[in-house]
């Protein structure tokens, strides 16, 4: 499997007060096309501010960030937007990431446009993108408040998937979502991974969804990764007393 993403030795610390805190400390990983690479960990653990230092959201203090082979633990300018278009997001309450006073075709289509889609052709595509989500193209003149979580959910996705990117980064997407839409969406995801190829990389607090989902896991405690393996290695019989805590809290 062709490496799209390393990350190798990647750090970062915060000041508290006036202390000097490690939010991630020395992590590697790396993601191949195509694999769905699940994270797990309880709050704090360092799985937001290392999502941030992927998606340059945030510098990286130490370590080196390689997308398809370039390093751009540093890039700006040019070099930057490609990167980001290249890395897509899913948030877990998708209200919040459109804006209430326009429509979910509107979000999705300035999305496009921001990525370097042109207008004609973003607005060409739009109706098949939706569908290709589970959604009608009507949905396109609905605004966020008017549809479902699961329907807002999807809207995100299509909004994700229509610059085509390489990396699709959920974090915690299915989390507020009763079991039935969360399975939908999941199926979608799948789907969408199948049909484009793209790598997942999936923050999940729920470990029957990172065991159904996912071909590798890793567990981070303490801005550490403290183990690695498939779902079934990691969840049935887990190596360090962390993951055993974490598994026997989900049970």
């Amino acid at each position: 499997m062709a490496e799209l993403l390393e990350v190798r030795q990647v750090s970062r610390r915060f000041y508290k007060g006036r202390s000097l805190v490690t939010a991630v400390n020395g992590v590697s990983f790396s993601l191949g096309r195509g694999e769905v690479l699940g994270i797990v960990g309880e709050s704090g653990s360092g799985k937001t501010t290392l999502i941030k230092m992927v998606t340059r959201l945030l510098e990286a203090d130490e370590g080196e960030i390689l997308l398809e082979g370039e390093d751009i633990t540093r890039a700006a300018g040019a070099g930057l937007r490609k990167a980001r278009r290249q890395m897509q997001l899913v948030f877990q309450t998708p209200q919040d990431s459109f804006d209430p006073r326009q429509t979910l075709g509107r979000g999705i289509l300035e999305g496009m446009v921001n990525n370097g889609v042109p207008r004609r052709e973003a607005e060409r595509r739009l109706p098949e993108l939706l569908r290709q989500c589970g959604l009608s193209p009507d949905y396109a003149r609905r605004y966020p408040y008017q549809v479902s979580g699961g329907e807002c959910q999807r809207a995100a996705i299509a909004r994700a998937v229509a610059v085509e990117p390489a990396l699709l980064i959920c974090d915690e997407a299915t989390s507020a979502l009763d079991v039935t839409v969360q399975a939908q969406v999941m199926a979608l995801l799948e789907q969408l991974r199948r049909e484009r190829g793209m790598a997942i990389l999936f923050i999940c607090h729920d470990l029957a969804l990172v065991q159904q989902f996912c071909h590798r896991v890793l567990v981070l405690h303490r801005g550490k990764v403290v183990e690695e393996g498939t779902p079934d290695q990691v969840i049935l019989h887990p190596k360090s007393d962390y993951t055993r805590t974490l598994v026997d809290a989900a049970l």
